[in-house]
């Protein structure tokens, strides 16, 4: 994985709040080397580009494609690797029951943690765990960071789908999460921020 980039969005923001937030006047001014750093770091979060073409793990990583998403998710899939890539076939599931489908682990490291951190995650937002209901979630664990580096945070990338049984339609995501904490804490935010997308969509 390029898990170097795994790295919390509020790590990502920190430096934009310097920049941008500085309200008391007697504050350091930022110069226009800071500035341009500041507004490429936004253009750069903000990007949506395709998965085949932006993604370095397509061809640093290429054994973690295609054991999970097929190819006609990979060419349907947009974003970034700060923000996961993404696409939504128009899922939407209004009530708050959900089903774990399945959790596929590549690494046969973490499969059983993750499930854990996304029940309670799901628990945590007011959602009922029903085999039978309609709203579906499936996952793969594709890659693992499993302690801090030099270069990089504990981490986690996975592939991800909901889906709603009733009308056919799916929302898939790639996405990594990384923690200056622990594995355990990046797993828990890869759960966490997979049941915020499923509320995003639960609200629309």
């Amino acid at each position: 994985m390029a898990l170097v980039k795994l790295i919390p969005i509020l790590i990502f923001l920190s430096p934009v709040a310097v920049l941008f937030g500085q309200e008391k006047p007697t504050e350091r001014q930022m110069n226009h080397s800071e500035f341009i750093d500041g507004m490429t770091l936004l253009m750069r979060l903000g990007a949506s580009k395709p998965f085949l073409t932006d993604s370095q793990d397509v061809y640093l990583e290429p054994q973690s494609l295609n054991q999970f998403f097929t190819d006609r998710i990979y060419q349907r899939l947009e974003g970034n690797a700060y923000f996961g890539y993404r696409w939504d076939e128009g899922f939407n599931c209004k009530n708050r029951e959900v089903s774990i489908e399945e959790i596929k682990d590549l690494t046969e490291t973490a499969g059983a943690a993750y499930r854990l951190a996304l029940e309670q995650a799901l628990r945590g937002a007011g959602y009922e765990i029903k085999p039978q209901a309609a709203c579906q979630i499936g996952l793969c664990i594709v890659g693992i960071e499993a302690a801090e580096t030099k270069n990089t945070l504990a981490g986690v990338m996975v592939e991800a789908y909901l889906r709603n049984a009733s009308t056919k339609k799916s929302f898939f995501i790639r996405h990594g999460a990384g923690s200056p904490r622990s594995l355990a804490g990046a797993i828990q935010l890869s759960a966490e921020m997979l049941v915020g997308e499923l509320e995003d969509r639960r609200a629309k």
